[in-house]
């Protein structure tokens, strides 16, 4: 009799529930987004001509903040690409959120380090 009624238990339950290690990634791929608006706002607001960015070079708050954000928005999208990766592997779970996931945060990812690529390739 319990063994009929732990397989009846069983078989009621839903086989996919929510994937909560893919939403911490989206989570964290929420928060680096949100440091990436901020990073690019600050990049903004930088000087344009060459002599202004040779005296920013001697201002090293404005450039420990400029690192710290940047640095900061890439770990934790590299984290949540990690998380999403994880939660595409856990059994039973819900694949939806990991690939969605996923995808967000291997397209932010690539877009930001392909504009600090082209910007390293165009330097004099």
């Amino acid at each position: 009799m319990a063994a009929d009624r732990d397989t009846a238990s069983r078989d009621t339950e839903s086989p996919e529930s929510a994937n909560l290690v893919a939403w911490a990634g989206i989570g964290f791929g929420g928060v680096a987004a949100i440091l990436y608006g901020v990073l690019f706002f600050m990049l903004h607001r930088l000087p344009s001509t060459r002599q202004e960015l040779e005296n920013l070079t001697t201002n090293a708050p404005a450039l420990t903040r400029l690192l710290v954000v940047g640095g900061s928005a890439g770990l934790l999208n590299v984290v949540s690409l990690i998380l999403c990766l994880m939660g595409y592997v856990v059994p039973r779970r819900s694949r939806f959120e990991a690939i969605v996931g996923s995808l967000l945060s291997a397209l932010m990812l690539l877009a930001v380090f392909s504009v600090v690529f082209v910007s390293l390739i165009l330097a004099p």
